[in-house]
Parts: C-alpha cells; sequence; structure tokens
C-alpha cells in the first residue's frame, strides 16, 4: 500500500532511483537520482522548504509579508508553488535564461515575475534593494543562505547514502552550488572515498541552473566553499552540444538509433541535468577503474 502524506510539503525528499544505461560505457553502472519526482520537478523544492522554513522560524517571514528572490528558474518555480501552498504572495525575479515553460508555472501558481539581467546574480542585487526599500518583502537570497546548501546535507546525501553505501561517485551540476556544497560535505564525512564530480557550462553556453564560472558568473559563497576546501575531485566544462549530444535520445542504441520499449534508457532531461549526465559519462568513460556514479 502507498504511503498517505498529509500535505504535498511531505513529498519533498525521498526520490527514487533508477538505472541508467547507455552503450558508451556498459561496463559502468550508473543511477540517476529522480529529482523530477519532487513536487515541482527539481532538486530546488529541497532548498526552497528550508529557507522558507528557517525564515518563518526565525520571524522573518510573517503573514502580510512577500516572498522575494531571484532564479533562473527552478528556483523560482519552487517558491511560486509552496508560497501558494503555504498563503504567502510570492515574487520573483528571473534571468533571460527562463525558459517559457516555467514562466508559464510561475504565472500559473500566482508569482509576480520580472525578468531582468542574464545572471542571477543581478537579479540577486535587485531583490536587495526591494527588500531594503520595502520591508514587506522577505528576501530568501538563495544565493548566500546557508538554509540552501544545508537542505541537500541532511536530506540528499543521507538518502544516497542509505540506498548506495558504496557508492564509488556522485556527480551534479553548479549553479548556486548550494545543493552540491551541502551533499558534497555530507559525503566527504560520511564516505570519505566517495568521489564527487561536478559540472559547469562552458564558455559561451547558457544553460538554465548552471554557471558558465569561465565566463564570470557569478560565484557563490557554496561555489567558493567546493572550490577551496576543496569538496570536490573532478569538474568538466560541458557545452550545450555536448550535453543534447549525451541526453537527447537515450531511448536509443548508439549503433542503430532502434528504440527499445518499455525500457530505463529513456529519460525525460531538464538542461541542468543534461549537464551533470554529460559529466557522468565523461568521467565514466576514463574511470581509473570501474566506478559505480
Amino acid at each position: 500500500m502507498a504511503a498517505i502524506h498529509e500535505t504535498m510539503l511531505d513529498l519533498v525528499g525521498n526520490t527514487p532511483m533508477v538505472r541508467f544505461r547507455t552503450d558508451e560505457v556498459p561496463d559502468v553502472r550508473i543511477l540517476v537520482k529522480l529529482e523530477s519526482f519532487n513536487p515541482t520537478g527539481s532538486i530546488k523544492d529541497r532548498a526552497c522548504l528550508y529557507l522558507i522554513r528557517n525564515a518563518i522560524r526565525t520571524g522573518r517571514l510573517v503573514p502580510g509579508k512577500t516572498i522575494l528572490d531571484a532564479s533562473s528558474g527552478n528556483m523560482a518555480c519552487a517558491l511560486a508553488y509552496f508560497g501558494r501552498i503555504l498563503g504567502y504572495p510570492v515574487h520573483v525575479i528571473c534571468n533571460t535564461k527562463l525558459t517559457e515553460d516555467k514562466r508559464g508555472f510561475i504565472r500559473y501558481f500566482g508569482a509576480g515575475l520580472e525578468v531582468f539581467g542574464d545572471i542571477t546574480v543581478e537579479g540577486n542585487r535587485k531583490c536587495k534593494e526591494l527588500a531594503d526599500a520595502d520591508d514587506t518583502y522577505c528576501f530568501m537570497d538563495q544565493l548566500h543562505d546557508r538554509s540552501n546548501p544545508q537542505a541537500s546535507y541532511e536530506t540528499l546525501g543521507p538518502e544516497i547514502l542509505k540506498d548506495l553505501p558504496r557508492v564509488s561517485a556522485v556527480a551534479g551540476s553548479m549553479g548556486s552550488g548550494g545543493s552540491m556544497c551541502g551533499l558534497a560535505r555530507y559525503m566527504k564525512e560520511h564516505s570519505p572515498a566517495t568521489m564527487i564530480i561536478t559540472s559547469q557550462a562552458a564558455s559561451g553556453t547558457k544553460i538554465p541552473g548552471t554557471g558558465a564560472f569561465v565566463d564570470g558568473d557569478y560565484v557563490t559563497p557554496f561555489i567558493e566553499e567546493l572550490r577551496n576546501t576543496p569538496l570536490y575531485d573532478d569538474t568538466f566544462l560541458v557545452e550545450m552540444a555536448s550535453a543534447q549530444r549525451y541526453t537527447r535520445l537515450h531511448g536509443q542504441t548508439q549503433s542503430t538509433g532502434e528504440l527499445r520499449w518499455p525500457s530505463v534508457r529513456t529519460f525525460s532531461w531538464g538542461m541542468e541535468s543534461r549537464t551533470a549526465a554529460s559529466a557522468s559519462l565523461y568521467r565514466a568513460d576514463c574511470p581509473e577503474e570501474g566506478i559505480s556514479l
């Protein structure tokens, strides 16, 4: 019998995993953590709830205030959705990477939307100006608030180790760096032999939720922690063409293009997930020894 939950908030986290098979690295066991099973379809639901709950606990978010933050898309969707459920108005400032489907999602759940700047930090600075000038805003500040990485430290990391106690490597993309920072810190403390692999956008590449730090995208404190500690073992620059080549139709065999139905080979990937998958395949294609991602 399926579990019965009290609210949609209880559905955040504890996402399933599924085997990802590809002819490119047939001997490597790759498992995909399906963060799309979160209510709004992304890993950002974890950080969103932590940000909101921390703001409520500390008294910054009270009835009558409006939730405010900047995002390239996923966090904006999460804020719009959970703000609506919890009864708080939401206003989000998104950059030009915002896709049409996310624009529609945000508006459907009644959030105010403003498109400003090419990178999230530009919207973040505008949010700060708005919050400083108007105390009816509660600025979540996902780029700097420690609740962001804490969400993955307390939920995502433990979930992965519970399901895969001997996992060899974990791969993910870096945007704000919050999810990877929290996850990597947990893994280094509790499974230090596990390799942490990150992906970032190559120069000239605009991928929602993935930073192009070589082009000057803002380096958050979480990215600095990942780099300086260091918390990751390898990183890859991913171009749009590479991400699409690796992940657009992995329901097809590489040799013949023949579709195999039904098959867990077939995935519907968001662009951020494509960069993480590309990094996984890059690393798996030249391992020092057999690894399980």
